[in-house]
């Protein structure tokens, strides 16, 4: 890592280089150079300088760590976001954001984060005591600007840019807002490597990511020419398509899932699943978690679909194949665990050597960092392990 002193930059200071107004000015040829950085530094000195310390600091740290020029990233609604400074307070309008800045080691520059994040005291023990800024969906801009963040990261679907982006550029403050899911096991490693970068993580990025395709890895090589047909749903007649996270899971595990070349949520006609007739039925839920011991909104997320009328005729309940899994652990950076764990219960012949509590405590314990046994605390899957 480069490093330059002062009064080096004192020393190559030149006469005759135009004085920055603003912080930007030092960016008109995309780079800070030495020249240019030296020259600001000595305005700032002589009392003739517009730019602030903190804006003499962040060109300083751009020059020395960054090689003078901005960090870009295409993010996963497909925009290019460009930072010139380097990102010191975050708004996380979502949980699974949170999740990945404690896992690259970044919970220090959260600043604000949603209402459904405050509710999870036991996953993110400080940060859920942060300020709220409203939900995913419907996000608080007044007070997200009250809180002066360099960066927002949201979904990419949610909330609609005339709820974020539209309101901050009217209100003219100068916060990136980064469109970045965490939630698809397609898209996590790629996610995480690009926030990773953007706030010099690059290490933390890949131990987890190293992680991640130890797990990954393993699953494709057990993936049998013979594949089990899965159906993915929330409710027992509203599927989980192409594009979802619980379908990337599903196909990830070795799955054939009977939802293939539709896309998105949407409903479904109960005679539509009998026809399909899937042989594992994975419902995604909202019902367990970190944060809820009780098993019993599980157990009657799983009766809701045994139980449907119609339903006994489809193979997956016939051959006592439901399996419900929360989501907190599918829908997460966490997703590596909900691989071997859907894996097993599509092939269990195959995984015998393989126990998923002992892979998510492995996942809490090296990245969330956390007092939590998997053992004992919450509900994350049922059947229970």
């Amino acid at each position: 890592m480069k490093k330059v002193s002062l009064a080096l930059i004192l020393l190559i200071s030149c006469i005759g280089v135009v004085n920055a107004n603003s912080y930007m000015d030092l960016f008109n040829d995309n780079r800070i150079t030495k020249d240019e950085l030296a020259n600001a530094i000595m305005d700032y000195m002589l009392g003739t300088s517009t730019l602030s310390l903190d804006e003499i600091r962040n060109a300083s740290y751009v020059y020395i760590y960054w090689n003078g020029e901005p960090k870009s990233i295409v993010d996963s609604a497909n925009r290019t976001i460009t930072i010139y400074k380097p990102i010191k307070r975050i708004v996380a309008l979502h949980s699974d954001a949170v999740e990945a800045l404690v896992i690259l080691g970044a919970e220090d520059k959260v600043v604000g984060v949603s209402k459904y994040t405050k509710e999870c005291k036991r996953q993110f023990p400080e940060l859920s005591k942060l300020p709220s800024i409203g939900s995913c969906f419907d996000p608080d801009v007044e007070a997200i600007v009250s809180l002066n963040p360099d960066v927002v990261i949201s979904y990419v679907r949610w909330p609609d840019p005339s709820k974020l982006e539209e309101k901050l550029e009217l209100i003219g403050v100068d916060t990136k807002v980064i469109r970045l899911d965490f939630y698809k096991g397609s898209t996590m490693k790629e996610e995480i490597e690009k926030l990773g970068y953007l706030l010099d993580k690059e290490e933390n990025a890949s131990k987890y990511i190293e992680w991640f395709e130890k797990y990954e890895n393993l699953v494709k090589s057990r993936i049998p020419e013979k594949k089990v047909k899965v159906y993915t749903c929330g409710k027992p007649l509203r599927a989980f398509g192409e594009g979802t996270g619980t379908y990337d899971l599903s196909v990830a595990a070795g799955g054939e899932n009977v939802l293939k070349g539709r896309k998105g949520y949407f409903d479904v006609d109960p005679e539509q699943v009998i026809v399909w007739a899937p042989e594992v039925i994975l419902r995604w839920s909202y019902a367990g978690g970190y944060e809820i011991d009780d098993i019993s909104g599980m157990k009657a997320d799983y009766e809701e679909i045994v139980y449907k009328p119609g339903f006994e005729n489809v193979p997956a309940v016939k051959n006592g194949r439901v399996y419900v899994i929360s989501a907190d652990l599918a829908t997460a950076p966490s997703f590596p665990v909900a691989l071997v764990t859907v894996a097993k219960w599509l092939y269990p012949e195959m995984y015998s050597d393989i126990d998923p509590k002992e892979v998510f405590q492995e996942y809490i314990d090296n990245f969330l960092h956390i007092k939590f046994n998997v053992s004992k605390q919450g509900s994350f899957v049922y059947p229970k392990w």
